[in-house]
């Protein structure tokens, strides 16, 4: 897809060529260990919907130990908005591997991976990650109601996969109809 362009009264403006000269300038400016730039870079990039340029300047900023566990939180913010709910997953646990975090992070990052997991229809993945948070404080956020939804999708899911006794299996029907057994 070409990219889009805007005449001006002087010359052709390439977007692309814009935002590439921009992060070259970012590039010879910032050093690898500025990890709260890199941060709001990449804060900015997710905003501007440079997705990958994001998720670079966010692992980048990732490297700073203080900061690790918010930025993998922010990666996994950006995957899910994206829908890529393993990558999202992926994050989260990255985050919570962080050698330094609060409670808050790791409460909020269990949180997203039971979201996660529920999306993704994992339900017993997700109520062991809300049963964790509900254990240390059964009064955050939504969890209670999370827990009991997460148990009804599963007895659903359970139920519908359970036959009557007695209902006539497809794939009997079938077999009995081949080869004449009755």
């Amino acid at each position: 897809m070409a990219s889009p362009q805007f005449k001006s009264a002087n010359a052709d403006v390439d977007i692309d060529q814009v935002f590439a000269k921009f992060k070259e300038g970012v590039r010879a400016q910032v050093e690898e260990s500025d990890s709260a730039t890199h941060y709001d870079l990449g804060v900015a990039y997710k905003e501007m919907g440079l997705i990958a340029d994001a998720v670079k300047e966010l692992e980048i900023a990732a490297r700073d130990p203080a900061r690790e566990c918010m930025c993998y939180a922010m990666i996994g913010l950006v995957h899910l908005e994206q829908n890529a709910l393993d990558e999202a997953e992926k994050a989260y646990i990255r985050g919570l591997e962080a050698a330094r975090k609060t409670v808050d992070q790791e409460m909020n990052l269990y949180y997203d991976l039971g979201i996660v997991n529920e999306m993704k229809g994992a339900y017993p993945e997700a109520a062991y990650y809300l049963k964790k948070i509900a254990r240390k404080d059964p009064g955050y956020r939504d969890i209670r109601e999370r827990l009991m939804m997460l148990e009804q999708a599963q007895n659903e899911t359970v139920s519908s996969t359970r036959r009557p006794v007695g209902e006539e299996d497809e794939f009997e029907r079938v077999f009995d109809d081949l080869f004449g057994s009755k």
